[in-house]
């Protein structure tokens, strides 16, 4: 269920779906990045006093007057997380979704942001050379070194995303209400974190590298296509030498 901004309760959190006006002044906030698909939490809001509202958006404080929040509909996140939980297969060894979930989550995002017309986008990441680590250091070792990838990728993303264990040492991510250019560096700043990172019980000096592909949407071709495009720039950034990235 969509609401107007000034609907919700202080400390809530929201997702942008749908702006009612394109005034100047909403086109401005689109700018500093209230867009379909951003998540908002309700800081502040005072409609006889001051006449301002304040949200916070990608860790950083948005303020502007109560007028504005008329235009904006949002849907409250704990619609999202009900329906999360009820999706929630969880991958035992990392705490990811499994690929059950992951998969029926990902088909609900591409209904979802198709019919709202809401950017999307899926990067797969695969750890480069993992059965070298399994080989040379064990199966505990490797399974570490996948805990330790879930963990730091988690540390990265926000809490709209979702990311999944697809299979082995490859990991789907999937980042909501996020065009290209977000999508490209929030898989750099994973690939630059695996790689500095340490990986106990590894040495110190063995550094662990994964390669990430990706595909952002719209336009919508199904998640089935979305995975097939990010599969081929993932094997593109291994064909190329591994840790990097490669989106389309």
């Amino acid at each position: 269920m969509l609401i107007p901004l000034t609907e919700m309760y202080l400390g809530e959190t929201a997702e942008i779906c749908v702006f009612t006006e394109d005034s100047p002044s909403l086109n401005r906030l689109k700018s500093m990045g209230m867009r379909e698909g951003k998540l908002v939490d309700l800081l502040h809001y005072d409609p006889v006093a001051s006449k301002k509202m304040v949200v916070g958006i990608d860790n950083s404080r948005l303020a502007f007057p109560v007028a504005l929040a008329e235009g904006i509909l949002v849907r409250p996140l704990k619609n999202y997380f009900e329906t999360l939980k009820n999706l929630a297969h969880f991958d035992q060894l990392t705490g990811c979704l499994n690929r059950h979930a992951g998969g029926r989550l990902l088909q609900e995002e591409v209904d979802k942001c198709t019919a709202l017309r809401l950017p999307l986008a899926v990067l797969l990441a695969d750890i480069d050379h993992f059965k070298l680590i399994n080989d040379a250091f064990g199966h505990p070792a490797g399974d570490e070194v996948l805990k330790g990838f879930a963990r730091l990728t988690q540390g990265i993303l926000r809490r709209s995303d979702a990311i999944c264990r697809w299979g082995g040492e490859e990991f789907l991510i999937l980042l909501r209400g996020t065009i290209p250019n977000e999508a490209a560096a929030i898989a750099e700043r994973i690939r630059r974190q695996i790689e500095l990172a340490i990986f106990p019980p590894l040495p110190a000096d063995r550094n662990v590298t994964v390669s990430i592909g990706g595909c952002a949407a719209p336009p919508f071709t199904g998640p089935e296509n979305l995975i097939s495009q990010a599969d081929a720039l993932l094997y593109r950034a291994k064909n190329e030498g591994r840790n990097r990235v490669r989106l389309c």
